[in-house]
Protein backbone atom coordinates (compact mmCIF):
# COMPACT_ATOMS: atom_id res chain seq x y z
CA UNK A 1 0.00 0.00 0.00
CA UNK A 2 2.01 3.36 -1.06
CA UNK A 3 1.82 6.23 1.23
CA UNK A 4 -0.98 7.75 -0.37
CA UNK A 5 -3.84 4.82 -0.18
CA UNK A 6 -2.59 4.74 3.39
CA UNK A 7 -3.47 8.03 4.39
CA UNK A 8 -6.97 8.18 2.50
CA UNK A 9 -7.93 4.46 3.88
CA UNK A 10 -7.04 5.40 7.14
CA UNK A 11 -6.88 9.16 8.27
CA UNK A 12 -10.26 10.82 9.56
CA UNK A 13 -11.15 14.66 9.69
CA UNK A 14 -13.71 16.91 11.86
CA UNK A 15 -14.46 20.32 10.62
CA UNK A 16 -14.98 22.65 13.90
CA UNK A 17 -18.57 24.70 12.47
CA UNK A 18 -19.52 28.19 13.55
CA UNK A 19 -19.68 31.56 12.33
CA UNK A 20 -19.77 34.83 13.36
CA UNK A 21 -24.16 35.36 13.71
CA UNK A 22 -23.72 38.43 11.28
CA UNK A 23 -21.74 36.44 8.25
CA UNK A 24 -24.03 35.93 5.29
CA UNK A 25 -25.21 32.45 4.37
CA UNK A 26 -23.41 32.80 1.26
CA UNK A 27 -20.46 33.62 2.55
CA UNK A 28 -20.64 30.61 4.94
CA UNK A 29 -21.33 28.28 1.92
CA UNK A 30 -18.31 29.62 0.35
CA UNK A 31 -15.73 29.22 3.13
CA UNK A 32 -16.75 25.42 3.56
CA UNK A 33 -16.96 24.77 -0.07
CA UNK A 34 -13.12 25.99 0.01
CA UNK A 35 -12.77 23.74 3.20
CA UNK A 36 -13.68 20.89 1.56
CA UNK A 37 -12.55 21.40 -1.80
CA UNK A 38 -10.31 18.12 -3.02
CA UNK A 39 -10.41 16.48 0.72
CA UNK A 40 -12.03 13.27 -1.35
CA UNK A 41 -8.24 12.67 -3.09
CA UNK A 42 -7.28 12.30 0.59
CA UNK A 43 -9.58 11.25 2.74
CA UNK A 44 -13.11 8.84 2.59
CA UNK A 45 -16.00 10.62 2.59
CA UNK A 46 -17.08 9.01 5.47
CA UNK A 47 -14.28 9.60 7.74
CA UNK A 48 -15.12 13.48 7.58
CA UNK A 49 -17.27 15.11 10.08
CA UNK A 50 -18.75 18.54 10.08
CA UNK A 51 -19.92 19.49 13.87
CA UNK A 52 -22.14 22.43 13.55
CA UNK A 53 -21.53 24.19 16.85
CA UNK A 54 -24.58 25.66 18.45
CA UNK A 55 -24.69 27.80 15.23
CA UNK A 56 -28.14 27.23 13.60
CA UNK A 57 -27.22 29.68 11.08
CA UNK A 58 -24.47 27.25 9.91
CA UNK A 59 -26.80 24.28 9.41
CA UNK A 60 -28.29 25.13 6.01
CA UNK A 61 -24.83 25.69 4.17
CA UNK A 62 -22.46 22.87 6.06
CA UNK A 63 -25.60 20.68 4.28
CA UNK A 64 -25.45 22.28 1.16
CA UNK A 65 -21.55 22.08 1.64
CA UNK A 66 -21.60 18.66 2.14
CA UNK A 67 -24.54 17.48 -0.85
CA UNK A 68 -21.87 19.74 -3.11
CA UNK A 69 -19.06 17.45 -1.83
CA UNK A 70 -21.41 13.77 -2.15
CA UNK A 71 -21.66 15.32 -5.67
CA UNK A 72 -18.29 14.95 -7.22
CA UNK A 73 -17.11 12.17 -4.29
CA UNK A 74 -20.08 9.95 -4.27
CA UNK A 75 -21.34 9.90 -0.92
CA UNK A 76 -21.55 12.72 2.31
CA UNK A 77 -19.47 13.46 4.72
CA UNK A 78 -21.52 13.20 8.33
CA UNK A 79 -23.17 16.52 9.58
CA UNK A 80 -23.18 16.76 13.37
CA UNK A 81 -25.29 19.11 14.93
CA UNK A 82 -24.62 20.46 18.25
CA UNK A 83 -28.05 22.22 19.44
CA UNK A 84 -25.91 24.01 22.36
CA UNK A 85 -22.27 25.62 21.61
CA UNK A 86 -19.15 24.11 23.38
CA UNK A 87 -16.82 25.93 21.63
CA UNK A 88 -14.19 24.70 19.23
CA UNK A 89 -12.89 22.35 21.57
CA UNK A 90 -16.35 20.74 22.42
CA UNK A 91 -16.66 20.56 18.55
CA UNK A 92 -13.36 18.94 17.36
CA UNK A 93 -13.93 16.45 20.55
CA UNK A 94 -17.56 15.19 19.40
CA UNK A 95 -15.74 14.83 15.96
CA UNK A 96 -13.06 13.03 17.59
CA UNK A 97 -15.16 10.89 19.55
CA UNK A 98 -17.31 9.94 16.69
CA UNK A 99 -14.28 8.73 14.24
CA UNK A 100 -12.46 6.76 17.11
CA UNK A 101 -15.49 4.12 17.13
CA UNK A 102 -14.62 3.62 13.56
CA UNK A 103 -11.87 1.08 13.59
CA UNK A 104 -10.24 1.97 10.10
CA UNK A 105 -9.49 5.61 11.39
CA UNK A 106 -5.74 4.95 12.87
CA UNK A 107 -4.93 9.10 12.26
CA UNK A 108 -7.16 12.05 12.95
CA UNK A 109 -6.99 15.25 12.52
CA UNK A 110 -9.05 19.15 12.52
CA UNK A 111 -9.23 21.83 9.60
CA UNK A 112 -11.08 25.15 10.79
CA UNK A 113 -14.36 25.68 8.57
CA UNK A 114 -12.80 29.07 7.46
CA UNK A 115 -10.25 27.76 5.13
CA UNK A 116 -7.13 28.50 6.31
CA UNK A 117 -5.72 25.09 6.94
CA UNK A 118 -5.03 24.14 3.20
CA UNK A 119 -5.88 20.21 2.29
CA UNK A 120 -2.77 20.24 0.56
CA UNK A 121 -0.64 20.43 3.29
CA UNK A 122 -2.12 17.35 5.49
CA UNK A 123 0.30 15.00 3.05
CA UNK A 124 3.74 16.04 4.43
CA UNK A 125 2.06 16.56 7.96
CA UNK A 126 1.00 12.56 7.23
CA UNK A 127 4.23 11.46 5.93
CA UNK A 128 6.07 12.91 8.96
CA UNK A 129 3.78 11.29 11.45
CA UNK A 130 4.17 7.86 9.78
CA UNK A 131 7.94 8.09 9.96
CA UNK A 132 8.20 9.04 14.00
CA UNK A 133 5.67 6.30 14.43
CA UNK A 134 8.40 3.89 12.87
CA UNK A 135 11.51 5.20 14.11
CA UNK A 136 9.90 5.81 17.91
CA UNK A 137 8.41 2.28 17.71
CA UNK A 138 5.09 3.65 19.36
CA UNK A 139 1.78 5.86 18.53
CA UNK A 140 2.53 8.50 20.95
CA UNK A 141 3.59 10.95 18.66
CA UNK A 142 1.96 13.92 16.48
CA UNK A 143 2.55 16.60 13.96
CA UNK A 144 1.98 20.41 14.55
CA UNK A 145 1.39 22.35 11.42
CA UNK A 146 4.14 25.09 11.98
CA UNK A 147 2.99 28.63 10.53
CA UNK A 148 6.33 30.44 8.77
CA UNK A 149 5.40 33.98 10.38
CA UNK A 150 2.66 34.40 13.81
CA UNK A 151 2.12 37.79 12.82
CA UNK A 152 0.92 38.41 8.91
CA UNK A 153 -1.90 35.49 9.86
CA UNK A 154 -3.19 37.18 13.16
CA UNK A 155 -1.49 40.53 13.39
CA UNK A 156 1.14 41.95 15.58
CA UNK A 157 -0.71 41.95 18.41
CA UNK A 158 -1.58 37.96 18.61
CA UNK A 159 1.31 36.91 17.23
CA UNK A 160 2.97 38.57 20.10
CA UNK A 161 0.94 36.67 22.78
CA UNK A 162 1.22 33.44 21.51
CA UNK A 163 5.16 33.43 20.91
CA UNK A 164 4.77 34.45 25.00
CA UNK A 165 2.59 31.58 25.54
CA UNK A 166 5.05 28.79 23.30
CA UNK A 167 7.79 30.14 25.44
CA UNK A 168 6.88 30.05 29.04
CA UNK A 169 4.67 26.59 27.88
CA UNK A 170 8.39 25.37 27.45
CA UNK A 171 9.44 26.63 30.44
CA UNK A 172 6.83 25.30 32.88
CA UNK A 173 6.63 21.84 31.50
CA UNK A 174 10.03 21.55 30.97
CA UNK A 175 10.10 22.32 35.06
CA UNK A 176 7.29 20.56 36.15
CA UNK A 177 8.56 17.08 34.09
CA UNK A 178 12.28 17.66 35.10
CA UNK A 179 11.21 16.83 38.54
CA UNK A 180 10.19 13.32 38.12
CA UNK A 181 13.49 13.66 35.51
CA UNK A 182 12.10 13.83 32.66
CA UNK A 183 11.89 16.76 29.42
CA UNK A 184 9.81 17.92 26.48
CA UNK A 185 11.04 15.43 23.15
CA UNK A 186 11.12 17.83 20.63
CA UNK A 187 13.64 16.29 18.10
CA UNK A 188 11.40 16.09 15.51
CA UNK A 189 10.59 20.15 15.81
CA UNK A 190 14.04 21.67 15.61
CA UNK A 191 14.88 21.05 12.50
CA UNK A 192 12.56 24.26 12.01
CA UNK A 193 14.07 27.61 13.53
CA UNK A 194 12.01 29.16 16.28
CA UNK A 195 10.15 27.37 19.38
CA UNK A 196 7.38 24.72 18.28
CA UNK A 197 4.16 26.42 17.05
CA UNK A 198 2.32 25.01 19.68
CA UNK A 199 -1.34 27.08 19.04
CA UNK A 200 -1.57 26.08 15.36
CA UNK A 201 -4.75 24.40 15.01
CA UNK A 202 -3.13 22.42 12.52
CA UNK A 203 -2.06 19.43 13.86
CA UNK A 204 -2.26 15.39 12.84
CA UNK A 205 -2.70 12.59 15.63
CA UNK A 206 -2.04 9.12 15.82
CA UNK A 207 -5.42 7.17 17.72
CA UNK A 208 -3.68 7.49 21.51
CA UNK A 209 -2.99 10.81 21.10
CA UNK A 210 -6.14 11.46 19.27
CA UNK A 211 -7.62 9.86 22.50
CA UNK A 212 -5.04 12.06 24.79
CA UNK A 213 -6.39 14.68 23.55
CA UNK A 214 -9.80 14.41 24.15
CA UNK A 215 -9.27 13.07 27.43
CA UNK A 216 -7.38 16.18 28.74
CA UNK A 217 -10.28 18.55 27.15
CA UNK A 218 -12.99 16.76 28.87
CA UNK A 219 -11.09 15.84 32.23
CA UNK A 220 -10.09 19.71 32.69
CA UNK A 221 -13.48 21.24 31.44
CA UNK A 222 -15.25 18.91 34.42
CA UNK A 223 -12.64 19.68 36.85
CA UNK A 224 -13.09 23.75 36.39
CA UNK A 225 -16.57 23.77 34.59
CA UNK A 226 -16.61 27.53 35.03
CA UNK A 227 -13.52 27.95 33.03
CA UNK A 228 -14.93 26.97 29.91
CA UNK A 229 -11.97 25.45 28.84
CA UNK A 230 -13.41 23.86 25.97
CA UNK A 231 -13.96 27.30 24.61
CA UNK A 232 -10.09 28.45 24.76
CA UNK A 233 -8.15 25.67 25.86
CA UNK A 234 -8.10 23.38 22.63
CA UNK A 235 -4.70 24.01 21.51
CA UNK A 236 -3.12 25.20 24.83
CA UNK A 237 -4.49 22.43 27.25
CA UNK A 238 -4.35 19.75 25.24
CA UNK A 239 -0.66 20.29 24.42
CA UNK A 240 0.35 20.77 27.94
CA UNK A 241 -1.35 17.90 28.71
CA UNK A 242 0.39 15.55 25.28
CA UNK A 243 3.56 17.26 26.49
CA UNK A 244 3.57 15.99 30.35
CA UNK A 245 2.36 12.63 28.98
CA UNK A 246 5.55 12.24 27.23
CA UNK A 247 4.10 12.86 23.43
CA UNK A 248 6.90 13.13 20.76
CA UNK A 249 6.28 16.17 18.79
CA UNK A 250 6.67 16.76 15.58
CA UNK A 251 6.86 20.11 13.13
CA UNK A 252 6.11 20.75 9.57
CA UNK A 253 5.98 24.10 7.75
CA UNK A 254 2.42 24.61 6.57
CA UNK A 255 0.41 27.57 4.66
CA UNK A 256 -1.78 30.32 6.11
CA UNK A 257 -3.44 33.60 4.79
CA UNK A 258 -2.25 36.96 5.14
CA UNK A 259 -4.96 37.51 7.84
CA UNK A 260 -7.70 35.16 9.10
CA UNK A 261 -11.13 35.12 7.43
CA UNK A 262 -12.77 35.90 11.06
CA UNK A 263 -11.58 36.09 14.44
CA UNK A 264 -12.03 37.42 17.85
CA UNK A 265 -8.76 38.87 19.15
CA UNK A 266 -8.44 42.25 18.01
CA UNK A 267 -9.22 44.37 21.07
CA UNK A 268 -7.26 44.79 24.21
CA UNK A 269 -10.08 43.26 26.82
CA UNK A 270 -10.20 39.70 24.53
CA UNK A 271 -6.24 39.56 24.56
CA UNK A 272 -6.22 40.09 28.62
CA UNK A 273 -9.14 37.26 28.85
CA UNK A 274 -8.04 35.23 25.90
CA UNK A 275 -4.14 34.67 27.13
CA UNK A 276 -4.46 35.56 30.77
CA UNK A 277 -6.90 32.18 31.55
CA UNK A 278 -4.43 30.15 29.81
CA UNK A 279 -1.43 31.15 31.79
CA UNK A 280 -3.62 31.17 35.24
CA UNK A 281 -4.70 27.88 34.30
CA UNK A 282 -0.99 26.34 33.39
CA UNK A 283 0.35 27.67 36.48
CA UNK A 284 -2.44 26.39 38.77
CA UNK A 285 -2.08 22.68 36.43
CA UNK A 286 1.55 22.67 37.50
CA UNK A 287 1.43 24.23 40.98
CA UNK A 288 4.45 26.76 40.17
CA UNK A 289 5.49 28.68 43.04
CA UNK A 290 5.09 32.64 42.77
CA UNK A 291 8.92 33.52 42.71
CA UNK A 292 9.63 31.00 39.80
CA UNK A 293 6.50 32.20 37.83
CA UNK A 294 6.65 36.14 37.53
CA UNK A 295 10.47 35.47 36.49
CA UNK A 296 9.63 33.78 33.67
CA UNK A 297 7.05 36.33 32.57
CA UNK A 298 8.50 39.03 33.41
CA UNK A 299 12.13 37.76 31.54
CA UNK A 300 10.15 36.97 28.83
CA UNK A 301 8.05 39.54 28.42
CA UNK A 302 11.34 41.76 28.21
CA UNK A 303 11.94 40.05 25.16
CA UNK A 304 8.72 40.58 23.20
CA UNK A 305 8.76 43.55 21.10
CA UNK A 306 4.91 44.16 22.47
CA UNK A 307 6.18 46.03 25.43
CA UNK A 308 7.91 48.51 23.44
CA UNK A 309 4.70 49.80 21.18
CA UNK A 310 2.12 52.06 23.01
CA UNK A 311 0.40 50.91 25.97
CA UNK A 312 1.94 47.52 25.60
CA UNK A 313 4.05 47.26 28.38
CA UNK A 314 1.04 48.38 30.45
CA UNK A 315 -0.82 45.44 28.90
CA UNK A 316 1.76 43.12 29.83
CA UNK A 317 1.99 44.00 33.66
CA UNK A 318 -2.34 44.20 33.83
CA UNK A 319 -1.62 40.51 33.23
CA UNK A 320 0.75 40.04 35.16
CA UNK A 321 -1.36 41.40 38.10
CA UNK A 322 -4.51 39.21 36.91
CA UNK A 323 -2.00 35.77 37.36
CA UNK A 324 -0.35 36.96 40.43
CA UNK A 325 -4.09 37.69 42.02
CA UNK A 326 -5.60 34.46 40.41
CA UNK A 327 -2.63 31.77 40.79
CA UNK A 328 -1.03 33.36 44.31
CA UNK A 329 -3.67 35.31 45.85
CA UNK A 330 -2.20 35.74 49.75
CA UNK A 331 0.71 37.10 48.63
CA UNK A 332 1.98 40.53 47.54
CA UNK A 333 3.70 40.52 43.83
CA UNK A 334 5.39 43.92 43.32
CA UNK A 335 6.09 44.92 39.93
CA UNK A 336 9.08 44.64 37.80
CA UNK A 337 11.47 47.46 37.38
CA UNK A 338 11.80 48.57 33.53
CA UNK A 339 15.53 50.14 33.40
CA UNK A 340 15.44 51.93 29.97
CA UNK A 341 19.66 50.79 29.12
CA UNK A 342 21.50 50.93 25.91
CA UNK A 343 21.88 47.42 23.96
Amino acid sequence: MTLAERMRDSLGMVVPVWYAPDMPAERMRELLTHTLGDCELFLRPEHIVLVVDGCPQAEAPARHAAAEFAARAGSEPLVVVQPGNEGQGGAVCRGFEHLLRESRVRYLCARDADGDHDIYDLPQLFRLLVQMEEIEGHDRVAVLGQRGDLHRPMGFARGQYEALLNEITLRAVGWAMAQRGQCPDLRYCRRLPGPPDFQSGYKLYTRATAEAFVSALRTAESAQPDQQVLRWGIQFVSTVELLLAGTVFGSVYRLTYDEQPQTSFEHADNRLLAYGRQFVWLYRRLTVPMDLGLRWWDEAILAVHWATVPGGWQELLHIRDYLARECWPQTAAPPPPRRHLMF
